[in-house]
């Protein structure tokens, strides 16, 4: 695969923020969280339980891509990026990504979600975003799928082994 960005992409509460820094550690890369570049309506629409529109998304999306590539090392990008149209956005800004797409059981994420502290993403909106989620094509989009049943120093391993730069 190379040295292109990386998306670590999926719904919430699949380990986005873990993995992505945890293979950008491996890499020695940049990583970033997309959370950080939301603006405050946005947070607060989530965290009273709204998902965000497409219309809410555009801008966050072009300050994601235009972070990786303003990155000074390997970005490493964790974002949900739930619809091709999202992950076309960023490509517009970045160029050609590798995406790794954490899926798992909706009971397990929501476990999960449940037992995380201090996230303005609740868990009511699991639905919403299982329902936005268009899956991002293995040979088309470049993505690598894994399953959030394993665990998190496992998909970094698989993830990082697939992604290693070219020699």
């Amino acid at each position: 695969m190379g040295t292109r960005p990386i998306l670590v992409m999926g719904i919430c509460g699949v380990g986005k923020s873990t993995i992505a820094k945890g293979i950008a550690d491996r890499f020695g890369g940049e990583f970033i969280e997309a959370d950080d570049f939301h603006d405050a309506q946005s947070v607060a629409h989530m965290r009273d339980g709204h998902p965000l529109t497409d219309d809410m998304r555009w801008g966050w999306l072009d300050r994601l891509g235009d972070a990786v590539n303003n990155a000074p090392k390997r970005a490493v990008l964790a974002c949900s990026a739930l619809g091709r149209a999202h992950r076309d956005r960023l490509r517009a800004r970045t160029g050609p990504i590798d995406i790794v797409f954490l899926h798992g059981d909706r009971a397990l994420i929501e476990d999960r979600m449940n037992g995380r502290q201090g996230h303005y993403m609740p868990t009511s909106l699991i639905d919403s975003q299982l329902a936005a989620l268009q899956p991002p094509d293995a040979t088309g989009e470049n993505a690598l799928w894994l399953t959030v049943a394993l665990s998190p120093d496992r998909i970094i391993d698989l993830a990082a082994g697939a992604l290693a730069p070219s020699a």
